[in-house]
């Protein structure tokens, strides 16, 4: 898990207890009916809303967004421009010896060495790109569903509770148990709609716009390899996708500075 995330995740645990501890009573914020009604109604309306198998692949791909780290888009350039220049010295036929670990990376040279038409080989990896962001949408769409309805089944118990409470108005000692519903099961729809299901919806959005960047980038380094393009050509092409201070700048010898 990236440190950024973990952070978040502390800190905002570390404020929900805080909250609960300085109460005196933390039992009190742990009521059974407005969790089960909460987490019952999220779980009901996005099994309705969602097929099972995209539920459950959605948690999947959460799992990967959180614990795996993006490749380094300036070692990924120096990548591709080295597999260029080997191919430019010794062949493409060179290259199956030297397989990137990146699947898709690996495809696209597998392409390149079997002679494989241009506008295809560009087809099939733009195909690719646009199925990992439909992936990735789905996850989204799941969490962003979550942070809709967590809310809104708040609401529900809110009102259970309320009516609750007009109903025993005779009788005081059923006051404190529809006044909790009422009460906390506002808190926890809130608390799984912006503390884990917005930021989750969040954090895949920004990983699959990374990743889908990340394969544009090699992308263009393959169809660079495919049309024969001089290495110094295609670092200069790629160089525009990395940041000010990432890009690669060679010195007299041909080497990269650091």
């Amino acid at each position: 898990m990236d440190i950024g995330t973990l952070l978040g995740f502390l800190i905002g645990i570390g404020l929900f207890a805080f909250a609960v501890l300085e109460g005196g009573n933390p039992s009190a914020f742990f009521h059974t009916k407005s969790i089960i009604l909460v987490v019952g109604g999220i779980v009901a309306s996005t099994f309705i809303r969602f097929p099972l198998s995209k539920i459950f692949h959605s948690f999947i791909v959460a799992t990967k967004a959180f614990f795996t780290h993006s490749q380094n888009r300036r070692d990924m350039v120096m990548l591709i421009v080295s597999l260029s220049q080997r191919a430019r010295r010794e062949g493409l036929l060179a290259l199956e010896n030297h397989m990137p670990d990146d699947k898709f990376l690996a495809m696209g040279l597998r392409m390149v060495i079997d002679h494989i038409d241009t506008a295809k080989i560009n087809d099939m990896l733009n195909a690719e790109i646009q199925s990992t962001l439909d992936r990735h949408n789905t996850g989204q769409d799941v969490f962003r569903f979550i942070a809709i309805t967590a809310p809104s089944f708040g609401m529900v118990g809110t009102l259970f509770g309320m009516v609750q409470l007009f109903a025993s108005a005779e009788d005081p000692g059923k006051l404190a148990a529809a006044m909790a519903l009422s009460l906390l099961s506002t808190l926890w729809g809130a608390i799984i709609a912006y503390l884990f299901a917005l930021p989750v919806a969040g954090k895949l959005e920004f990983r699959s716009q990374e990743e889908a960047k990340n394969k544009i980038l090699m992308r263009e380094g393959i169809m660079g390899i495919q049309e024969g393009m001089n290495p110094s050509r295609i670092e200069e092409h790629l160089n525009a996708f990395l940041a000010p201070k990432q890009r690669i700048y060679r010195n007299t010898q041909g080497e990269p500075v650091a």
